[in-house]
């Protein structure tokens, strides 16, 4: 029986990865076209290089692919396919050495809990909490599986920096892991002191080396963190703000309200993990379980308080499919009674939820419609560089910051010669139309507005030496 589970485990393993792929290939217009995905993708064509945002020098890992792909010289669509399907791709890697290597399959499974929290947040395609999740998992498989040797110690160090510098709530896997695996020690009645004392001679879990390692790469990163990655860091004043007027806080309400939907999966892993400890008789790990999610729910609802866009908010309680999952799968799952009927049920889930990403796509494709046909359009006048008014242009489903560089991207699909920019301006005309007469002028983002066209790269892109041409509402809402 044990054998059959493993069999059918694997197999949800593999078949979950390729359609995961398959739809990265499918939608990656959709996943990469779209606010910071795409400003990432232009810059690496730009820079021919990383691009790092806020320190986040994991970040580089999944950049790799379509790199290399920059530097041969590969055409625009498949930079684009290589940049989608990197994270799926890495998190498989993962996958194939947990389940093979490791020969640890309840932990590979883990890598595609995730995917049942995703709608929205599948369209992001930089993907940096999804594979922060990656990364977390890995550093949990060295926690499970312990050497006595130095080399185990360095993988410990080096997957507790790279969650730290993927982004700023690394910290909170780390920490939970930590913990986790601390109170093992309670749960399993074996001495704390003795597990600490192993540590420190390089045995055992390497605990120490890892709580050492997380406070100094917080401290490092605090000390270059500024501006985006700032907003990140609860401040005393929000956490007040947010005792003394609960009702406001956004983030929350959206939590509840999917608590029937897309939260609901981690709500039930996360009382099958209690319920598991309370029959096993863990009261340390269920206490650990208990105060970690609270805590993590309440610093999440300070930062994320206001926001109430649908990428937004499912990034902020993504990890809690990581923090509910750890408990099930590391030792529900591992029971191996259930492991047949566990895994049926992940598959079906996960069918589900791809199902449910696929019926999300349209929004997405609605838009990248609507500014290939005002490509189309402005093209065939005669027009390559065009500006439309923020107040002018249409509300759609999907807003994005980043059109001119999504519009740069999409209209340059068949060749460098095609390229075509759209800026949406929030400036008032006669503030802005000095900026529309510089015939080599790229208008690129608010905060970095105004480029030199020549700053291109001209294997990509090409736009012509002539002025912004301003278009009216009417231009998109005849298309609608």
């Amino acid at each position: 029986m044990k054998l059959q589970g493993t069999v059918l485990g694997r197999l949800v393993g593999h078949l979950g990865f390729l359609i995961l792929m398959v739809m990265s290939v499918v939608l990656a217009q959709e996943r990469v076209l779209f606010v910071d995905s795409a400003a990432q993708l232009f810059e690496m064509i730009q820079r021919e290089s990383f691009v790092i945002y806020d320190h986040r020098y994991t970040m580089a890992v999944t950049q790799l692919l379509p790199l290399i792909g920059i530097k041969i010289g590969l055409s625009l669509p498949m930079l684009v396919v290589l940049y989608s399907v990197a994270a799926p791709l890495l998190a498989y890697l993962a996958y194939l050495l947990l389940a093979y290597r490791v020969k640890d399959l309840p932990l590979a499974l883990l890598l595609l809990l995730p995917m049942l929290c995703m709608c929205h947040t599948f369209f992001h395609a930089i993907s940096e909490t999804f594979s922060l999740m990656i990364y977390a998992t890995l550093l949990l498989a060295l926690l499970k599986h312990r050497r006595n040797t130095l080399l185990h110690a360095v993988g410990v160090v080096l997957c507790t920096v790279a969650c730290v510098f993927m982004h700023p709530i690394g910290m909170f896997f780390v920490v939970f892991l930590l913990g986790y695996h601390l109170v093992e020690s309670v749960g399993t009645r074996r001495a704390v002191s003795a597990e600490v004392f192993s540590c420190c001679q390089w045995k055992g879990l390497a605990l120490v080396p890892m709580a050492v390692t997380l406070v100094a790469s917080v401290i490092v990163k605090m000390s270059l963190t500024s501006g985006h990655d700032a907003g990140y860091m609860p401040h005393w004043a929000d956490v007040v703000g947010c005792l003394r007027h609960p009702d406001e806080i956004t983030v929350v309400k959206k939590l509840f309200d999917g608590t029937v939907g897309l939260y609901l999966i981690p709500l039930i892993l996360y009382v099958l993990g209690l319920v598991w400890h309370v029959c096993r008789h863990q009261w340390s790990r269920l206490a650990w379980c208990l105060v970690f999610n609270v805590g993590f729910i309440f610093l999440t609802a300070v930062v994320y308080r206001t926001d109430s866009s649908p990428i937004c908010v499912e990034r902020a309680w993504l990890p809690l499919a990581f923090f509910a999952g750890v408990p099930v799968m590391c030792e529900v799952f591992s029971a191996g009674r259930i492991q047949n009927a566990l895994s049926a049920a992940l598959l079906a889930l996960l069918l589900c939820s791809f199902g449910t990403i696929v019926h999300n796509s349209k929004p997405y494709r609605l838009r990248l419609d609507l500014l290939q046909t005002v490509i189309d359009k402005e093209r065939t006048a005669g027009h390559r560089k065009i500006v439309a008014p923020i107040s002018e242009v249409p509300v759609v489903e999907v807003q994005s910051w980043a059109v001119a560089f999504e519009t740069l991207i999409l209209s340059s699909w068949n060749g460098p010669d095609s390229t075509v920019t759209l800026y949406c301006d929030e400036l008032p005309y006669d503030e802005a139309a000095s900026d529309y007469e510089v015939i080599d002028a790229y208008l690129a983002v608010p905060w970095n507005r105004l480029w030199n066209y020549s700053t291109l790269n001209p294997r990509y892109f090409r736009l012509p030496q002539q002025s912004y041409v301003v278009v009216g509402g009417d231009c998109f809402r005849k298309l609608l």
